[in-house]
């Protein structure tokens, strides 16, 4: 029986798990999506506030010798599940035999950017799978023009569109908008969207917006998912598709988790003492398989907390 089996004696390799905080995959973008909160239990439950309670002008005014008046706020509760995710590779006695010594630590280091890519991955389609999917929003709309269509389609009326539902529901302006990696290249692609963003005063006289520039146009951070995934079966031909479809989301999100906000969704990390916590775990040498395992894990929930908050334009390379 090998080492990992007989027991969870692993430690904790620092070198490696620098590696994996420095490496980022790329095209990767659900880390960024919602603040990530940690929590000190796999499950439990978290508050919800009334809005309408919050946005209720309250009676301030005290008479002489009287108490001041009270605030009722309705609260009620949801809850979480993080569930454990994790990866490991193999680091066999023959890799590291046939390797120059010079490289062995670049393999190692090469083991675990591939573990994190597949965490990544499954951590991204989690992500897409619910943000794109209708009942998860407030609102959701597909596009009159597709914006494919650079003669009649209008984006950005269709982003303003989606900005103000948002507003004009919750009184939140949306600060965040996820762009597909075909929605963001349409849209950038577009006349309008030239004009307002790269050079106001000439028609036609820009290039190609970048997210900064649109950040400063929509007053709103950014984020193009350009993830694939392949989804045939394992031993099949490569099948690639682009993970977040041919979607945009605009939502509200603090940058941080707080309760005196509301967040269009958050992430709950169980990160308590001794569990692993996206670090990497280096597992006993097996002398039976001629190898030592690596291995990154971590407990989360995804979780939509206020569905108003969000707003998906579905298909928006094809019209309605």
């Amino acid at each position: 029986m090998s080492g990992y089996q007989q027991g969870r004696a692993v430690h904790i390799d620092h070198h490696l798990s620098n590696v994996a905080i420095n490496y980022r995959p790329a095209g990767f973008i659900a880390d960024r999506i919602f603040p990530v909160v940690p929590v000190p239990k796999q499950s439990d439950t978290y508050v919800i506030f009334e809005q309408a309670d919050l946005f209720r002008k309250e009676n301030t005014r005290r008479s002489r010798g009287g108490e001041a008046n009270k605030i009722h706020s309705r609260v009620s509760s949801s809850g979480y599940y993080c569930n454990n995710y994790a990866l490991k590779a193999d680091v066999t006695l023959e890799d590291r035999a046939n390797a120059d010594p010079i490289f062995v630590q670049q393999f190692e280091e090469g083991r675990i950017n591939r573990v994190q890519d597949a965490l990544f991955l499954d951590w991204e389609v989690r992500v897409a799978n619910q943000l794109t999917d209708a009942s998860n929003v407030g609102s959701s709309t597909a596009v009159a023009s597709a914006w494919d269509d650079y003669t009649n389609a209008d984006p950005l009326g269709d982003v303003w569109t989606a900005v103000d539902n948002v507003e004009l529901a919750t009184g939140f302006r949306p600060n965040r908008i996820l762009f597909s990696g075909t929605a963001w290249r349409h849209f950038r692609r577009n006349a309008t969207v030239i004009d307002k963003s790269t050079n106001p005063h000439i028609t036609g006289g820009g290039l190609y917006p970048s997210t900064r520039q649109m950040e400063d146009l929509l007053e709103m951070k950014v984020l193009v998912g350009n993830a694939w995934q392949n989804t045939a079966e394992e031993a099949m031909p490569l099948n690639l598709s682009q993970i977040w479809g041919d979607h945009v989301v605009v939502y509200y999100a603090p940058d941080r988790p707080t309760i005196e906000s509301p967040s269009f969704g958050y992430f709950f990390r169980w990160a308590a003492q001794g569990l692993p916590n996206m670090q990497v775990e280096r597992h006993p040498y097996d002398s039976r398989r001629h190898c030592d395992e690596v291995e990154i894990g971590y407990y989360q929930d995804e979780v939509i907390t206020s569905k108003p908050l969000g707003f998906l334009i579905s298909n928006v390379t094809s019209s309605t």
